[in-house]
This record gives C-alpha cells, sequence and structure tokens, in this order.
C-alpha cells in the first residue's frame, strides 16, 4: 500500500534510519531469528473458566504441555491407521497445498487420503484440510473448550499433515486458535499485536488474506523498518503439546519430521454477553467422551449484516467501548485538514450514538446485541461517507492502483479488514 511506503520512507529519512536497519542482526535472516525473546507462560492443566478469564480476554498466548497425549488420534493415528480408515470413504478427498514453504498465490490440489499417503514423504505436498468426517471420533475437544456453553464457539478444525520440512507466512489468524500437535515438532514465532500494534500492521502488508509479503527466510528490514522494534516469544511445540494463539497475534510456524496437528479455531463472540462461566468451569477435567463427530460446529452462514456486528463484539471485547476509542479506531493517524477532521468526528460520533442507546457513552453487552439489521446498515453506510472523505482529502496524492484498492476496501467483504 501507498501509505505504508511512505511511512517507511519517512522513518528512512529520520536519523539516517536505513543504514540501521541494513545493520540490524536479524536482517536479511530468517524471521525472529535476532530476539529479543520473552518467555511463553506453561501450563499442565486449563480449565475452561481459567483460560477465559486469563487468557482469552487478556488476549494473552499460553503453552499447553502434553494436552492431546490422551486423545485416541495421538495414539492412532499412524499411516496405515490413516489408510484404512481413508477406504471407509473413498470418495473424500482432502485439500493438498502444492509446496512446503507458503505462498498465498500457489495451486492446492485435492486427493483421497491414501493416495496423498503413497506420495507425502517424497513430495511438496502438504495436506491443509477439515479434520475428516472419518477420523473425528479419534479427536477430542481440548479441555479449555470444554464446559459448559463454550463447545459453541467451535468454528473450524483444521488438520495439517506432511513429512515436514514447512514454512508458514507470517500472519495473523481470523480467529482465536488452540493449536494442538500430535506428532513431529512446530517452531513458533509469536508476537503479541496489541503490545506492537504500529510495527505488526506495518508487517502485515497484505490486508486481504491478513499475511506479510516478507520473505520469512529471509526478513529485509529495510523493508519493514518497524520490525527492529518487535519481541518474540520463540519457542517448540511438541508431540502432546497445545498452543493457546490469541485472535491478531502475529505469528510464524515451520514443521520438522513427520508433522501432524490441529488447529481449533473459535469465534469468542460466539458467546458475547453469556461468557461467564459457573464454579464447575473452574476445575473441570478433559472428558474423553466430547469428540468431534459428537460435535455440530462449522462457520456461520455467510451473512454480512452478522459478520458485522461479529465485528463491532470484538472490537467491545477488545475495550472499545467509548466514542474517543473508536474514532481513534477508524481514523487512526490519517491526517486529515481541520474541516474534514471535524466532518469525520461529527459523522463517527452519529454512528456512536445508534450504538449506544442509552447515551451514557459507553457500548453496553447488551446494547450490540440488540443491534439489528436497519441499525447496522446505517452504521455501514456512516462508515463508508467517513472513509470517502479521508480518501478525498488525499486522492491527488494517490495514483490509480490506490483508487482500486479503495474500491475493494469498501465492498462488504473487505470492510471489516480495512477497519
Amino acid at each position: 500500500m501507498l501509505m505504508n511506503y511512505l511511512l517507511i520512507l519517512l522513518v528512512c529519512l529520520v536519523g539516517n534510519q536505513c543504514s540501521e536497519t541494513a545493520n540490524h542482526p536479524g536482517h536479511l535472516k530468517p524471521f525472529g531469528s535476532s530476539g529479543p525473546y520473552l518467555q511463553i507462560e506453561t501450563v499442565n492443566d486449563l480449565p475452561t473458566k481459567i483460560f477465559f478469564s486469563n487468557y482469552v480476554k487478556p488476549k494473552r498466548a499460553v503453552l499447553m504441555k502434553n494436552f492431546v497425549n490422551q486423545f485416541p488420534a495421538f495414539v492412532k493415528w499412524n499411516d496405515q491407521y490413516l489408510n484404512d480408515n481413508s477406504y471407509t470413504s473413498p470418495d473424500y478427498k482432502v485439500l493438498l497445498e502444492t509446496s512446503k514453504k507458503e505462498t498465498r498465490n500457489q495451486e492446492t490440489i485435492s486427493l483421497p487420503l491414501h493416495d496423498f499417503l503413497l506420495i507425502y514423504n517424497t513430495s511438496q505436498l502438504y495436506m491443509v484440510n477439515e479434520v475428516p468426517p472419518y477420523i473425528k471420533k479419534d479427536v477430542v475437544l481440548p479441555q479449555p473448550l470444554q464446559c459448559a456453553q463454550a463447545p459453541s464457539v467451535l468454528e473450524e478444525t483444521i488438520m495439517w499433515f506432511s513429512s515436514g520440512g514447512t514454512s508458514s507466512v507470517t500472519h495473523t489468524d481470523d480467529y482465536e486458535n488452540i493449536l494442538c500437535v500430535f506428532d513431529g515438532i512446530k517452531e513458533l514465532v509469536l508476537v503479541d499485536y496489541f503490545k506492537h500494534k504500529k510495527a505488526a500492521d506495518m508487517i502485515i502488508d497484505q490486508h486481504k488474506g491478513a499475511y506479510s509479503s516478507m520473505d520469512v527466510d529471509k526478513v529485509d528490514y529495510e523493508k519493514f523498518p518497524l520490525i527492529k522494534e518487535l519481541e518474540y516469544y520463540r519457542f517448540n511445540l511438541s508431540a502432546g503439546d497445545c498452543l493457546y494463539i490469541p485472535y491478531k497475534w502475529v505469528h510464524q510456524v515451520r514443521s520438522y519430521g513427520r508433522n501432524l496437528a490441529i488447529n481449533f479455531w473459535f469465534n469468542y463472540e460466539r458467546i458475547f454477553g453469556n461468557d461467564e462461566f459457573g464454579q464447575e468451569c473452574s476445575e473441570n477435567k478433559l472428558d474423553l467422551s466430547k469428540t468431534l463427530d459428537t460435535l455440530t460446529y462449522g462457520p456461520v452462514e455467510d451473512n454480512f449484516f452478522y459478520n458485522f456486528k461479529i465485528f463491532i463484539m470484538r472490537q467491545v471485547n477488545l475495550g472499545n467501548r467509548k466514542i474517543d476509542q473508536w474514532i481513534s479506531l477508524v481514523l487512526g493517524e490519517k491526517e486529515l485538514n481541520d474541516e474534514k477532521k471535524e466532518l469525520s468526528i461529527e459523522m463517527l460520533n452519529e454512528m456512536f450514538s445508534l450504538m449506544d442507546f442509552d447515551g451514557n457513552g459507553l457500548l453496553s453487552d447488551d446494547e450490540v446485541i440488540d443491534l439489528n439489521e436497519n441499525s447496522i446498515e446505517h452504521i455501514l453506510g456512516i462508515l463508508n461517507e467517513v472513509e470517502s472523505i479521508i480518501y478525498e482529502d488525499s486522492e491527488q496524492n494517490e495514483d490509480p492502483e490506490d483508487e482500486d484498492e479503495l474500491d475493494e476496501s469498501l465492498d462488504e467483504e473487505n470492510l471489516r479488514e480495512e477497519l
């Protein structure tokens, strides 16, 4: 994006920053290889109530040791077992990426799992697919998601299977994520988005898809100068372990050896306004009967108004309950002349009043829950007008590509990411 490159240029010009970044020990090295490093918190038991109150709400990562060792999948999922079960549904095909170093524009193919098993050890193929239905009986819902209403947050369960040597792009997730390793080792590099927001927003420069264009094996600090400000969590996730990766946290993943993992993507906003757990959820233990084949879950029907309401819920959960916080969220550090800024703020106040039913200046959970489609449509209209004001103020400095980018940002699919 043009604004990102202008920011890079400004950082380079002030204080000769480019020469500093070129000499940084992490320049042209793998992402996260130069530190400084923080210690990841580790637990051996994590009941539901403690998980949501201590980690999900404050967006804190946590490593859960030996959390899937009792799952049938942990014991059973050798190649022969997977092959035999695949033949019970011979027409079911799994999605395979064709390069172990991830690119978001790579080709994919689909094959039955038993065919993938014949060639995965001698190919670049990497299975990235919903856990096949014929082996869901072997996968238990992780302990932190088992108690009371917690299972209803589950969105997707994605199985990652390769012979090792994979490397992801640096990215963020659209959901909260519990990643569990059943075989092999995964190396994780994490960055707390909420602690390093400015640098993270520069790194995640591909808004559609929420990933970075950086080469994860050779990071260019001159292109991403603010990366020198980052602190990292860097550690290995071994077979049996799980990791909670909070929504929006920047991360990059590598795998070694025969590698089999599942990530449990969950949407915290599904229990918005109903996220208090009883005392029984302070001490719940793993229930092995809660396997995936006994649960009904999946992404909600693709309804834009519902998804935008989820976006509002997410912002409120992140603490954006006052008008000044919403002004900061929408306008950020955009440079506007006084007239444009005053008009934008006036319109955002109008938008806020549509959500703040009692007019007390503070959004409550109930107010967000009660938003109807008409209110959301009105809110979207105001946001589109504000966006037009922002870009109109700088349109003479934009090139045609940026105009296309703006058009894309205003369609329904991309508006939440643009915000």
